[in-house]
């Protein structure tokens, strides 16, 4: 073998332990990042024990409006053909 072949190998060598690394470290950051969100939302769910349900019902009462508006458009557009 050859200094050439040598130096290969060991660049190739650690250029493999440096993605086997990084990939560790990613797992771990995410990890990290997912225990953090659990937390945080233990804590609003401690805080704001009303909150989750306050926004259920907000969104709900959202949807069923532009339901209706929806809705009525279609009913108003389906008249106007009826008429012609």
């Amino acid at each position: 073998m050859t200094d050439k072949d040598i130096d290969l190998d060991c660049l190739k060598m650690k250029a493999k332990d440096l993605a086997y690394t990084s990939v560790g470290i990613g797992i771990l950051a995410f990890q990290k990042a997912q225990v953090r969100r659990r937390e945080l939302a233990e804590e609003i769910d401690k805080e704001f024990p009303h909150a989750k349900a306050f926004v259920v019902k907000q969104v709900e009462t959202t949807i069923s409006n532009v339901a209706m508006v929806l809705t009525s458009l279609i009913n108003s557009g389906n008249d106007a053909q009826a008429s012609k």
